[in-house]
């Protein structure tokens, strides 16, 4: 079938995904029978919508076809990045001002006191006091009003309902405050009271109230509830929430209409999406777009536990480097590990998020020697500049590979992008070999070992930190240059199989295409369950939670309504978050069904509980003599959306065509210079086995195959590293 002849009969069946990262921005582009075609582009931070076009052109092009073409026919396009985070990080956001409960107006510099957040782990340890994390609002722009709401009190025959209002709102503290903040210039104003989490009456009063200060003025300044943020406990975590919204999330969401816009332009029907923090799609009018805050590294482990299912992989750890970063995480009887408080940039959210550790060991990561000739690799990275080879200033683990060989500086990016390599020896020999007394090439060797290292130490410690024992788990690795390390990363680490995709380059744009379209809603609750609660008050408790989760269902299909979801097709996953009576922490609980209408249901509520708790503390532990305390209660709204199919392809025999075979380079391997045979990726197929020292070429990466080794293509074309 020619490649019109595929536009023409498959109506909207192409799937688009991009991964915006701090290197490279990776489009992978699916065909209807599931193939996928990689492109690339230089990320731009400052023009995302020009790095979305040249990428999807890239990949476009790769299946003959237009840009044009490709969007009139896709299903479902994804975007994912980091660029919210880097608002943060680097402080350009929004001016924020905020209302918060009267005494608690320092609470944007308390913290929670987690000044040890963002520390090495010598730092976190050293008995020293830490500096605070730079406030993202101004404590002169933070206001107190008297306000308070019962957040529910049991003390022996007291009880005070949640709700239950002990102070009024101070309107007239409102307005002033509305008039100071817009006086100062504010250009977003939050409000977090201490109990809206169980009910947001005052919030939503102040918020009126706020709005209608501005009308009067001739203003109109979005005004964001915590309440509408993230409605649950701990206040100093809701702020968080609170404060990214305001800060960042608001002033990313035009750049990314921007990109919404260029797909637009180019015919796509439909709504473009970006990833959340624990996986799901939403699009880009999401209300709490806080929450796709690390949107990018997230769709390699959705991509991860996606291929999983496919090969029957319930264990797999997944080593993603780029240009930036060294990120692993892992998937544990097909789950994805989840943190219910986000730790990012110094800050500790209210929101769950997908566990990954990071180092600063990428492809761009910067290489220096300091005046006590101490070698450093990273934090600090080049970037999309990729190193001295494309003239940026400073040596980075890039220009060290293509001097040694591992990297073809003619090749990179298919070509597209000539790399230097003289220029590379020199800045290895000036800023490393010489102040260390080596050569050039025995300075490059150690460079390489040392980030190889620094890999490798986090691999084993992910997964040991855990209890977990690495032959029991697949390693699963990507990223551009992921397949260029995995050979020095992942030595000494015994796993029951290595493997990657020959799109490891655009595998978390992959994992992007294969995400549900998802929201996930939760609601604080206050509700006991005693041992010795009778059946009329275990109907009550469960009429409870059925009106929390009815109230979020109902919230759920009015906004996905106003997505472009018809709400006749939204299913709902349920949960709750709950403790024994008496313990400070809450654990979230997964359930089989919603439905809650009498005592079996809370009794199955309590078993489903119980069988969580055994899976992340022994059995011993448990103490379900104290009752039960429900604190939330969460739900997961999905909607159908186009997913990739693998392809299989038939077996071929193991040794390569000769049409696969491009020949032979010198790399500096082991201490020795030793010939590598060169294939080209799209020339392998299914059943080939490579022998090393080898290398396999590819427009978007390195597959490095150390002497000794092989690499096998299954039917799917998954790379095996043996």
């Amino acid at each position: 079938m020619s490649n019109s002849s595929v536009v023409a009969n498959d109506d909207r069946q192409f799937i688009l995904a991009f991964d915006a990262g701090g290197t490279m921005t990776d489009a992978i582009l699916v065909k209807p029978d599931g193939s996928f075609t990689v492109g690339k582009s230089i990320s731009r931070r400052e023009d995302e919508p020009r790095s979305y076009r040249e990428s999807v052109t890239d990949a476009a092009n790769n299946l003959g076809l237009t840009a044009e073409e490709v969007h009139a026919r896709c299903g479902a396009d994804i975007y994912c990045g980091t660029g919210m985070l880097n608002t943060v990080l680097t402080g350009n956001g929004r001016k924020v001002g905020l209302l918060v409960t009267r005494g608690f107006e320092d609470i944007t510099v308390m913290e929670g006191g987690l000044t040890y957040l963002g520390q090495s782990q010598n730092e976190t340890l050293h008995q020293q006091l830490h500096k605070h994390t730079r406030p993202l609002v101004h404590p002169k722009n933070v206001h107190g009003i008297s306000e308070r709401l019962s957040g529910g009190c049991y003390q022996g025959n007291i009880h005070l309902p949640p709700g239950h209002e002990l102070i009024a709102l101070n309107e007239r503290q409102v307005v002033e405050a509305t008039g100071k903040l817009l006086d100062a210039g504010v250009e977003v104003i939050g409000i977090l009271f201490l109990y809206s989490f169980v009910d947001a009456r005052h919030e939503h009063q102040a918020k009126a109230i706020a709005q209608r200060v501005m009308r009067e003025r001739g203003m109109d300044l979005p005004v964001v509830c915590s309440a509408d943020v993230a409605p649950v406990s701990k206040e100093n975590n809701r702020l968080k929430s609170l404060l990214f919204q305001c800060f960042a999330a608001e002033l990313v969401r035009d750049s990314l209409m921007a990109v919404e816009t260029q797909a637009k332009a180019y015919g796509y029907q439909g709504r473009l999406l970006t990833l959340l923090s624990y996986g799901g799609a939403v699009n880009m009018e999401y209300e709490r777009l806080y929450e796709t805050m690390i949107s990018g590294p997230i769709g390699g482990l959705i991509g991860a536990q996606f291929i999983g299912e496919k090969l029957g992989i319930p264990n797999i750890v997944t080593a993603d480097m780029g240009g930036t970063s060294f990120d692993v995480g892992l998937i544990v009887e097909g789950r994805l590990g989840m943190s219910k408080s986000a730790d990012i940039a110094g800050h500790r959210l209210a929101l769950q998020m997908v566990e990954l550790d990071s180092v600063g060991s990428g492809a761009g990561s910067v290489v220096w020697v300091d005046e006590y000739k101490r070698l450093h690799v990273g934090p600090d990275s080049a970037g999309a500049k990729v190193g001295v080879c494309l003239n940026f200033d400073r040596l980075t683990v890039t220009d060290i590979n293509v001097v040694m060989g591992y990297v073809d500086p003619d090749y990179f990016l298919g070509g597209q992008v000539k790399l230097d390599r003289d220029a590379a020896m020199r800045a290895l020999d000036i800023a490393v070999a010489q102040p260390l007394g080596l050569s050039v090439y025995e300075a490059g060797a150690g460079v390489l070992a040392i980030v190889n290292t620094q890999m490798n130490d986090l691999l084993r410690t992910m997964i040991a930190s855990k209890g977990y024992d690495t032959h029991d788990f697949t390693l699963l690795y990507y990223g551009g240059a992921g397949p260029v390390h995995m050979y020095g990363y992942a030595e000494g680490i015994e796993f029951a199989d290595i493997i990657t995709m020959p799109w490891a380059a655009g595998f978390s744009a992959f994992g992007a295409a294969c995400s549900e379209y998802m929201h996930r809603y939760s609601r604080g609750l206050r509700v006991l369950i005693p041992n010795q609660l009778n059946v009329a008050d275990r109907t009550a408790v469960a009429s409870q939670i059925h009106t929390a989760w009815a109230d979020l269902e109902a919230d759920a299909k009015l906004e996905m309504s106003r997505e472009g979801v018809d709400p006749n097709k939204v299913t709902f996953r349920y949960g709750i978050a709950a403790r024994y009576i008496g313990q400070l922490e809450s654990f979230d609980t997964a359930l089989e069904s919603g439905e809650m209408a009498g005592p079996a249901d809370i009794q199955r509520l309590i078993d489903a509980f119980e069988v969580m708790y055994t899976k992340v503390y022994p059995d011993g532990a448990r103490f379900p003599d104290a009752g039960y305390a429900i604190t939330a209660v969460h739900l997961e709204a999905i909607a159908p959306k186009p997913q990739p199919v693998l392809a299989e392809y038939p077996l071929s025999h193991a040794e390569p065509d000769a049409l696969a075979y491009v020949g032979s380079r010198e790399v500096y391997h082991a201490g020795r210079w030793t010939p590598f045979n060169v294939y080209e990726m799209a020339a392998l197929k299914a059943g080939n086995i490579v022998q090393g020292p080898a290398i396999i070429r590819d427009p978007m990466t390195t597959v490095v195959i150390p002497p000794q080794r092989s690499m096998r293509f299954d039917k799917y074309r998954i790379l095996h590293y043996q």
